[in-house]
């Protein structure tokens, strides 16, 4: 099978090393070795510490391989030459569920780094040939080659050909070998089933008893009034209504639809439009849903308010009503913390590191809106 992108699939596991292609690139504009900045670090012996960013040259690797191949580089292998001047062999993990083997061209700065990645691993070598390990274990492969395997929180070296038991083996039943490593990212099931596993403990789409309609409708014309809002007219919003419902698998919030019966968006103060709140809602619910954001990538930087609320970045049981600038959205959470009240309103987004309960409820909300608790 001679080709330049392989398929990730069943079949994978027939292919040999024969059948890949190898695509030779070079990348260009790859920075010297340089140090990683202690500079912010208030001992002045960590400040004077020198060690070269490896974890810096990984991402810009990457973020270049990337750009080259059209596809984020999931995961990549860079495997050590052979030969002195021959490339380095690699293979790359694509996030379109494609497989490349590339030739990484060894000069320039790329080669200098990767001497400086490698250094310990041919130390280690040069040791065990001069304790004479390799004359006590002649079944052992006196020149082994070296793997570096590379991602998103990824950084590891590992022996390959070496004749040890822990070896790694890309050149044996290749296919299957990709196959078995692929990244995480590869299996769509596994991740869906994580994601729903964590968040159907918190699913709760029963919404606010605490509402009172008559008292909403109040609050939010004295909203309107005492902040001199602006609103544009209110439109017929059923079939926005029923495509989130059916997008959704429950009902769009009464609370919501109360509102939006007096206006569609409020632009000086941020609040959407029905139809705004449907995009938004799917765009946050396609980052839920990518296979690129795994459950721990969801969960990695974002934290719970108390037990009010839970820590993940974001997840389609928030339905964002009001932008508050900058990718940060004010919502009704239909997936409380096991404190926390479904229906309650939340602040969430890119920038809010917390989960941030506002209110119990959206009459709660536009009352601090009205006193000016909020904003």
């Amino acid at each position: 099978m001679n080709t330049q992108f392989i398929s990730y699939n069943n079949q994978l596991k027939k292919v040999k090393i024969s059948d890949i292609t190898f695509n030779f690139i070079s990348i260009e504009e790859t920075p010297e070795p340089y140090f990683k900045d202690y500079s912010h670090h208030q001992n002045e012996t960590a400040r004077n510490f020198k060690s070269y960013d490896t974890m810096g040259f990984r991402d810009i690797l990457l973020e270049k391989l990337s750009n080259k191949l059209g596809a984020t580089v999931l995961k990549l292998f860079i495997i050590t030459p052979k030969e002195k001047e021959s490339p380095y062999d690699s293979f790359a993990y694509l996030s379109n569920k494609k497989i490349i083997g590339l030739h990484f061209e060894n000069k320039g700065n790329y080669k200098l780094w990767m001497g400086i990645i490698f250094k310990s691993q041919y130390q280690k070598l040069q040791e065990y040939k001069d304790k004479g390990q390799f004359e006590r274990q002649p079944e052992r492969n006196i020149n082994p080659q070296f793997m570096l395997t590379l991602g998103k929180g990824l950084f590891s070296q590992k022996w390959v050909n070496s004749g040890m038991l822990i070896d790694e083996k890309p050149y044996e039943n290749t296919g299957a070998y990709l196959y078995k490593n692929a990244p995480e990212q590869y299996n769509e099931a596994k991740i869906a089933r994580e994601k729903q596993n964590f968040i159907k403990k918190y699913i709760n789409t029963t919404g606010s008893t605490n509402n009172d309609d008559t008292k909403l409708k109040l609050l939010f014309e004295e909203l309107i009034r005492t902040k001199k809002l602006n609103p544009t007219p209110p439109i017929n919003n059923e079939q926005v209504y029923k495509e989130f419902e059916s997008l959704a698998g429950y009902t769009f919030p009464k609370e919501l639809k109360i509102l939006l019966s007096y206006h569609d968006g409020i632009e000086n103060i941020g609040f959407l439009s029905a139809e705004q709140i449907l995009n938004k809602w799917k765009n946050w619910k396609e980052i839920y849903d990518s296979v690129s954001w795994m459950l721990i990538d969801l969960k990695g930087n974002s934290l719970p308010d108390g037990r009010k609320t839970i820590g993940i970045y974001t997840n389609p049981y928030w339905i964002p009503f009001l932008n508050t600038g900058n990718g940060n959205f004010i919502a009704i959470d239909y997936a409380p913390g096991k404190k926390g009240t479904s229906g309650q309103i939340i602040a969430f987004g890119a920038d809010e590191i917390k989960i941030r309960l506002i209110a119990d409820s959206m009459d709660d909300f536009l009352q601090q809106f009205i006193d000016g608790k909020i904003f």
